[in-house]
């Protein structure tokens, strides 16, 4: 395992945890974590950008720095409408008037969302890691709902609680960073 990738590991896990904290730090009951901007999504992203500045193989500084700048808009863009979608998801609103799931669920593209903005500015991109990300962060929230099941919850072990504890979390970190080509430190 190389250094980006136990980087990587490290700050999914302290993502997720981030997330769980403010969950109980803001009160665990019912759907009240659906109702509220949670910080520790802009604090998870950043760290992300900042691991994608340090490991993404680009030789170049100045690419990089504009590579992190357009993932940094994406991200500042995506954030709030993949709130709103989780949102309306979580609410009596979706009961009552069913979207088309492909309208809500649009953020399941994130990680290739990721890999456009690479290919853009000419960085290879093995296409391989792009499916197996793409993948992974398609399946994240159902491989939680199976560790819920294993890591002892609040409440229920459910789809719900497993987005709620934060365990998804770390599925979605891993995923936008297993397609990124990376470098070893002290490589230019």
């Amino acid at each position: 395992m190389t250094a980006p990738h136990v980087a990587l590991g490290i700050l999914a896990l302290l993502a997720g945890a981030l997330w769980r904290l403010e969950v109980e730090w803001r009160g665990w009951e019912g759907l009240r974590w659906a109702g509220y901007f949670h910080l520790a999504v802009p604090i998870g992203v950043a760290s992300f950008l900042v691991w994608t500045w340090i490991f993404l193989d680009v030789p170049s500084p100045r690419r990089r720095a504009a590579i992190v700048s357009v993932l940094a808009f994406v991200a500042a863009m995506a954030v709030p409408l993949t709130e709103v979608s989780l949102r309306t998801v979580f609410s009596r609103f979706f009961v009552a008037h069913p979207l088309p799931w492909p309208v809500l669920f649009w953020w399941l593209f994130a990680p290739s969302l990721v890999v456009g903005v690479l290919r853009a500015f000419r960085v290879p991109v093995e296409s391989r890691r792009w499916v197996l990300g793409q993948a992974l962060f398609v399946a994240a929230w159902p491989l939680a709902t199976i560790v819920a099941q294993v890591v002892p919850q609040h409440g229920h072990s459910d789809a719900i609680h497993a987005f709620k504890s934060g365990l998804v979390v770390p599925f979605f970190v891993i995923a936008l960073g297993i397609s990124m080509p990376t470098r070893t430190l002290g490589k230019a």
